[in-house]
């Protein structure tokens, strides 16, 4: 098993450099245009990542007034970014066929090397050695401003050698920070001032029809994650259903991504309440248009949490201690009427551990700082919503 392990590493690295050799190929085979009026945002993350940079991408435009801005975005969210008037334009990439489809990377990389952009920027401050790093090498732009960022999703000497690429790293407060104060630090690091807001999705619910499709009140219930370990167990969630349900007589929705639906099925299977399970079975913006008429959303820590602060809906999070501090609970440096997103956790000794944890858990387990939330600390949580709204 070790033995597997290691050569499975040793054959990571060798496909790791060969596509640095790739990146080097284009780099001396095509010359990049000459440079134009326009400019190259990076921003290839995931969709909570994206949503909290809203509140700093809106600045881009009094920053550089006269540019044709082009966003190349994770395509898993471009349908949302194209509601925005932000950009002028919106590039999408498959980061699965971006890293294992040779032909798919030659040909993006070539054209952005062709389009001859004046300016590329990767405002993402945990960046990547293999797409955005490698991107902005390849750009052949005048100027490359980048964060000088960390090392949670690159390795130190990935990250020696492609801070070259950038004629600017903008400083980064070593200290944790909360990722939208990062947002806003960094654009405040190009010589624009403002304060980190909450970010705003009016534009992606504008004119979409709620799926759920009647006029009684619901709450949302989201129970999936990026992964069994930070998912709250759906036993938990249908117990935490039924005492919501008998205390406000409000049903619940299930929401989830395509990947989810077998998760909506097995929590559904186990209420024995009005519920309605929409997993899987709404695009981004509906399931915007959902989170937003709610009466409030439970969810795991995820994009939904995101989304239901990005549309004023109350919403409690489960939160692990994985990343504790760094996406929830917010911190923003403005005033807001809005509400902000309410965290319930577990506090162990171990928090900030970047999810590698140090206990043993089981497939399909949560890990300790999510299992041993319990359901009555959830419903705790909740009463100053409910005695307010009933």
């Amino acid at each position: 098993m070790k033995i597997d392990l290691i050569f499975f590493k040793i054959l990571r690295l060798i496909y790791k450099i060969y596509l640095w050799v790739l990146n080097y190929f284009i780099v001396v085979s095509y010359h990049p245009q000459e440079a134009g009026n326009n400019i190259l945002i990076l921003r290839l993350d995931a969709i909570g990542d994206f949503i909290l940079w809203l509140d700093s991408a809106r600045h881009f435009r009094k920053i550089y007034p006269d540019k044709k801005i082009i966003l190349l975005g994770n395509q898993i969210w471009t349908s949302m970014a194209k509601k925005f008037p932000y950009w002028d334009e919106v590039w999408e990439l498959d980061r699965r066929n971006f890293y294992r489809n040779l032909p798919y990377r030659v040909r993006l990389l070539k054209k952005i090397r062709k389009a001859g952009f004046d300016i590329v920027i990767q405002p993402t401050y945990s960046r990547e050695f293999l797409y955005g790093d490698a991107i902005v090498q390849i750009s052949g732009a005048r100027k490359k401003i980048g964060s000088v960022g960390d090392c949670s999703n690159i390795r130190p000497i990935e990250k020696k050698i492609s801070d070259r690429f950038y004629t600017q790293l903008i400083p980064a407060n070593p200290k944790p920070l909360m990722e939208l104060r990062r947002n806003a630090e960094f654009v405040r690091g190009l010589g624009y001032k403002f304060q980190a807001a909450l970010p705003d999705m009016t534009p992606v619910v504008q004119g979409i029809n709620n799926p759920v499709g009647n006029n009684s009140p619901y709450f949302v219930l989201f129970p999936g994650a990026s992964g069994t370990r930070k998912q709250w167990s759906v036993e938990k969630f249908s117990e935490f259903a039924s005492l919501a349900f008998h205390e406000t007589g409000i049903a619940a929705v299930i929401c989830g991504g395509p990947t989810e639906r077998q998760l909506g099925k097995s929590l559904i299977a186990l209420m024995d309440i009005p519920v309605v399970d929409m997993a899987g079975e709404t695009s981004l913006a509906e399931l915007a248009a959902v989170i937003k008429d709610a009466q409030f959303l439970l969810s795991n820590d995820t994009s939904a949490v995101h989304i239901a602060s990005a549309v004023a809906t109350p919403v409690f999070c489960l939160l692990g201690g994985g990343h504790y501090g760094r996406f929830m609970p917010y911190d923003i440096e403005s005033k807001t009427e809005k509400p902000l997103p309410v965290t319930i956790i577990h506090q162990m000794d171990c928090f900030n551990c970047n999810w590698r944890c140090r206990y043993f858990v089981e497939e399909g387990n949560p890990v300790p700082c999510i299992g041993k939330i319990s359901v009555e600390e959830v419903f705790a949580a909740l009463q100053s919503l409910i005695k307010k709204r009933h």
